[in-house]
């Protein structure tokens, strides 16, 4: 048993070592997001939970090279510049799966026809979850129902 664990360990730190250039790559492109956009950039564009807002993150996240370890410092930033819930979201999920590899490893294990859905499905599938999110949120807090303490 004692055996396992300690594999489980090194895998972990051999995944943490694989991941720590991407999550630095989304350090540094979160660093940028907040030294060149104005303060109340995003704020202004993706800080309200309405429609467009969401669009407008899901085609800002599309065209930005980021993979799903570093896409998670770079929406932080966003979030805490005053960017909703839903736009965020839409954010995080619409950046990885529009990244250049992932397109070309679709290119290159599936068709064409694929390659263009990608890409296609993936915008849609943020702006959806960015809807979602946005209809759930009220006043800034979540409306899923709150579980009672068992008592014990």
């Amino acid at each position: 048993m004692a055996d396992i664990i300690v594999k489980i360990i090194i895998e972990s730190w051999n995944i943490l070592q694989d991941s720590a250039v991407f999550i630095l790559f989304g350090f540094f492109a979160a660093g940028m997001l907040k030294a060149f956009l104005p303060g109340d950039f995003v704020a202004r564009h993706l800080g309200k939970g309405k429609f467009s807002n969401v669009l407008k993150a899901s085609a800002l996240g599309a065209p930005i090279p980021l993979c799903s370890c570093g896409v998670i410092p770079a929406a932080a930033g966003l979030r805490q510049q005053g960017a909703s819930k839903g736009a965020t979201s839409a954010f995080l999920i619409s950046t990885p799966e529009t990244g250049v590899d992932s397109i070309a490893v679709t290119y290159a294990l599936l068709d064409p026809v694929m390659t263009l859905f990608r890409p296609l499905s993936a915008i849609l599938t943020a702006i959806l979850t960015g809807i979602t999110v946005n209809l759930f949120e009220k006043n800034g807090k979540n409306e899923t129902p709150e579980i009672p303490a068992s008592p014990t």
